[in-house]
C-alpha cells in the first residue's frame, strides 16, 4: 500500500520529495455530455511500447502511440523505476493498460467508443515540467481524434507526480482528464484536475490482475469524477487489495541446481540459477502466450555475461550504461517470469521480495547499485537497478510518524492525515 504513515522514514523522505506544488492556476474543462456519450482514450506513465520499436531512453518525456487493436502480448514495459511491482503487468497487462476492461465498456455502452489510439509516457526519473511539450502536442492530436476524456494510470510514485503533470497540461489545452493517484499526497500538493486515490501496491494501479470485476470497480469511480463540477477533485478508492510484507514472504518453492562447476564468481552463480528458471520461465510463457522480455537484443545468457564480467574482475572494462539499462530490464522480467511460474498463489510483492532476496542476481544487481550511488554521475541510474527496498529495509529504522510531521509543516495535510 502507499499510505505513507505505513511506511519507514527512508521512504517517506523519498516520496515527500514528489509532493511538488501545483504547476498553474487550475485547469479545468467543465463536462458536457453523458459518459455514455463520451469517446476515451488511455495514457499510461509506464513507459509501455511495441516490441520491436525503439525503446524509451534516459530522460526520454515524449510518447509512443499505442494501437488499440494490438495483441497485449506485443507490449513491452520501458518503465526504468525499479522501486514498483511488474509482476501485475506481467500477469495482466489491464491491471497497468486496461484496453481490454475500457473495450468491455464500449460493448456494453458505458461509454461510446475508444481513441483511434492510446498512449505511453516514461514516468520516472523527469520533473513535471519536462512534459509540457510533448503533452501540449498530444492534446492536438487528441483532439483531432475527437476524444472526450483521457484516463491515466501511473504505475510508481514518481509516476503519481508525472501522471498530474500530464493531465494539468491536457486540461489546460481542452482535454478532459481524470486520472489514477499511487501516493495520496502528491495529489494534495499538486492538485490535478481529478484524481482517485487508491491505496495499492505500486505497479498496481488497477489493484488486482486478472480480476475484471475489481478493476471495473476501479475504472467506474475514476471515471464517476468527470462528472463533478468543481476543482480540484481527489477522490479516495474505498477498497484495498491485499499486501504481503517482504519480511513475511515464504521461501521460493523452486530450488536452484547444484553446479557442476565451481560456483564461486558471479558468472558461474548467475548460469547456474538459469538452469533451474529456464523451464520455469518457458512454462510461464507458454500459460501467458508473451513474454516481458526484449528490451536488450541480446539472449539471457548474453545477459547474465555481460552482467557479471564486471564483478568478477572489477579491474576490467566497465559496462556500457545503455546496453545495461536495456539489459537489467529484461533480467528482471525474466526472473520474475519464471517465479511467478512456481506452485501456489503468488501474492503482490513476494516475486521481488524473492529476487531480490535469494537470488544471485540480486545479489549482483545490489553490487552494482551500491558502486553507482557513490559516483554523482551515476547516482541517477540507482532508481533504474533496485528497488530502495531492497537496499535500505536492513539499515534504516521507521519512524511511522515522520510523513504526518512533516506535511503538517508544509501545510499539505489536508483533512485525512492518515492517508
Amino acid at each position: 500500500m502507499v499510505r505513507l504513515v505505513d511506511l519507514p522514514k527512508w521512504e517517506q523522505e523519498h516520496l515527500l520529495i514528489k509532493c511538488g506544488p501545483p504547476l498553474g492556476p487550475t485547469a479545468w474543462v467543465q463536462n458536457s455530455k453523458p459518459l455514455r456519450q463520451k469517446r476515451i482514450a488511455l495514457i499510461t506513465t509506464a513507459g509501455l511500447y511495441l516490441r520491436g520499436d525503439e525503446s524509451f531512453a534516459w530522460g526520454d518525456s515524449t510518447y509512443r502511440a499505442l494501437p488499440g487493436d494490438e495483441d497485449a502480448g506485443n507490449y513491452v514495459m520501458g518503465q526504468s523505476s525499479a522501486n514498483f511491482d511488474r509482476s501485475g503487468f506481467q500477469a495482466d497487462v489491464n491491471v497497468v493498460f486496461p484496453l481490454d476492461r475500457f473495450k468491455e465498456l464500449v460493448s456494453d455502452k458505458t461509454i461510446s467508443s475508444l481513441a483511434s489510439f492510446h498512449y505511453s509516457f516514461v514516468g520516472a526519473g523527469l520533473l513535471p515540467q519536462q512534459y509540457e511539450s510533448s503533452v501540449r502536442s498530444l492534446a492536438k492530436i487528441l483532439k483531432r481524434d475527437q476524444v472526450d476524456a483521457v484516463f491515466i494510470t501511473p504505475v510508481c510514485s514518481n509516476c503519481t507526480q508525472s501522471a498530474s503533470a500530464i493531465a494539468y497540461y491536457l486540461e489546460s489545452e481542452g482535454v478532459m482528464t481524470t486520472t489514477i493517484g499511487l501516493v495520496r499526497e502528491i495529489g494534495v500538493s499538486m492538485q490535478p484536475p481529478r484524481m482517485l486515490w487508491t491505496s495499492f501496491p505500486l505497479g498496481h494501479p488497477l489493484g488486482k490482475p486478472n480480476d475484471a470485476e475489481f478493476q471495473h470497480q476501479v475504472i467506474r469511480h475514476a471515471l464517476d469524477l468527470l462528472e463533478r463540477s468543481e476543482p480540484p477533485v481527489l477522490e479516495d478508492f474505498p477498497l484495498d487489495v491485499p499486501y504481503v510484507d517482504v519480511i513475511d514472504v515464504p521461501p521460493c518453492s523452486i530450488t536452484f541446481t547444484k553446479p557442476k562447476i565451481d560456483a564461486t564468481t558471479f558468472n558461474a552463480r548467475l548460469h547456474n540459477e538459469l538452469l533451474s528458471l529456464r523451464p520455469w520461465y518457458d512454462l510461464n510463457k507458454r500459460k501467458h502466450g508473451r513474454t516481458t522480455v526484449g528490451h536488450s537484443d541480446c539472449s539471457i545468457e548474453e545477459i547474465l555475461t555481460g552482467l557479471a564480467l564486471w564483478l568478477d574482475n572489477p579491474d576490467g572494462p566497465f559496462v556500457d550504461l545503455e546496453w545495461f539499462r536495456l539489459a537489467i530490464l529484461d533480467a528482471k522480467a525474466f526472473y520474475s517470469e519464471a517465479l511467478m511460474a512456481q506452485p501456489g498463489d503468488i501474492e503482490v510483492r513476494q516475486v521481488e521480495a524473492q529476487m531480490w532476496n535469494e537470488t544471485a542476481l540480486g545479489e549482483a544487481l545490489k553490487s552494482y547499485y551500491k558502486y553507482f550511488e557513490k559516483d554523482p554521475r551515476l547516482a541517477a541510474v540507482c532508481t533504474a537497478i533496485a528497488p530502495r527496498q531492497a537496499i535500505f529495509t536492513s539499515t534504516h529504522e521507521w519512524e511511522p510518524g515522520f510523513a504526518e510531521e512533516t506535511l503538517r509543516r508544509r501545510g499539505q495535510l489536508d483533512s485525512k492525515p492518515g492517508k
